[in-house]
């Protein structure tokens, strides 16, 4: 197995466990951007989160990946663990997240 193929495996099971569904993650494999963004953003989340599978917050999760896919947001942690709170509850919430910081998250 090349290292790639070996990678993507691993990715997938990990995308698998948040409650992504097949579609969702073929769709992120596709984008090396994106599927990096979302790796980086369940690796930095900073709780662990301890009710996988959760189809909502990991469907929040990649919207959040995917508007943030390029560059640094230092406030990515701190919006992921609103969202496994449950403090995000929808992806109109996300969008927009790299032009502002909503302060009544935190």
């Amino acid at each position: 197995m090349a290292p790639e193929d070996a990678q993507l495996k691993e990715l997938t099971t990990k995308f698998q466990e948040t409650g992504l569904n097949d579609k969702q993650i073929a769709e992120t494999l596709k984008s090396k951007l994106i599927r990096t963004s979302l790796d980086k953003l369940l690796d930095e989340s900073p709780k662990q989160i301890t009710t996988w599978p959760n189809p909502t917050a990991a469907t929040l999760l990649l919207a959040l990946a995917t508007a943030t896919q390029k560059g640094s947001y230092d406030s990515r942690p701190k919006i992921a663990q609103a969202i496994i709170d449950g403090r995000i509850k929808s992806s109109r919430q996300i969008e927009g997240i790299s032009c502002a910081r909503p302060a009544h998250l935190w």
